[in-house]
């Protein structure tokens, strides 16, 4: 009887790491949609976690968000969680856990658009993916960044009416920062292992640099930058 249980125990055990075996094993690719839809909320905090696979970020969404997924994997479904206090939203947007599996079969693309019309503080953390976060138009109040080991390029150029502070921590990987002009700009870059390029910033010293606009700018992005390994690329828009 001991050895029937030890073994239906083992079987047991074995089971359970093939499914989560073959949860990893790439499918057919499957699509839904990403919405959250607009509330009597005055103000967002979004707070969006891509671990795998390439991700667009826009403004322009008549809905608090709108916005597609496309994925051959179930661990990298969309999970998309909203709650509502007072007048504040707050939206997760987030897929499980993948233990980064190294699958070069593995697909997974995210298109997702935040609405214009509202204050977002908004929080974006990327893994071993690739992103396009074009944040142009959108009413930000705030904004952080954490990138892991892909490619993260975020679109900060054109006219703000709204001072706002921006936090990015770079992994491995590049980053491109692209900033405005039409509004003042300080930058506070504290320097890691990996190389920095800024473009059309004066240096003032101790890591900090301004663009032209910055002595006379009633309104102010706050940029503070902490460089991993990868490279790191501040330019101004044209």
């Amino acid at each position: 009887m001991k050895k029937v249980a030890g073994l239906a125990a083992v079987m047991g055990t074995s089971a359970l790491l093939l499914a989560g075996c073959f949860s990893f094993i790439p499918g057919k690719m499957q699509e839904e949609a990403i919405v959250v839809e607009k509330d009597q909320a005055k103000a967002l905090e979004v707070d969006i976690n891509f671990g795998l696979g390439e991700m667009s970020l826009t403004g322009g969404a008549e809905e608090w968000v709108e916005g597609s997924a496309s994925y051959n994997m179930e661990k990298l479904a969309p999970q998309v969680s909203y709650t509502i206090k007072k007048d504040r939203g707050e939206i997760v947007i987030e897929h499980k856990n993948t233990a980064k599996p190294k699958l070069s079969k593995v697909k997974n693309s995210w298109t997702m658009q935040l609405n214009n019309d509202v204050p977002i503080d908004l929080t974006v953390e990327t893994g071993a993916s690739k992103a396009n976060l074009d944040l142009q138009g959108l009413q930000l109040e705030n904004l952080e960044i954490e990138a892991g080991v892909g490619d993260v390029t975020v679109n900060l150029g054109g006219d703000w009416h709204k001072s706002f502070t921006t936090n990015i921590e770079t992994g491995v990987g590049k980053t491109t920062v692209i900033l405005p002009s039409a509004v003042g700009v300080k930058l506070t870059l504290e320097k890691g292992i990996g190389s920095s390029t800024i473009e059309g910033f004066t240096a003032q010293g101790d890591g900090v640099y301004v663009n032209e606009a910055y002595e006379n700018a009633d309104v102010v992005l706050d940029v503070k930058a902490e460089m991993g390994i990868g490279e790191i690329t501040f330019t101004v828009d044209q």
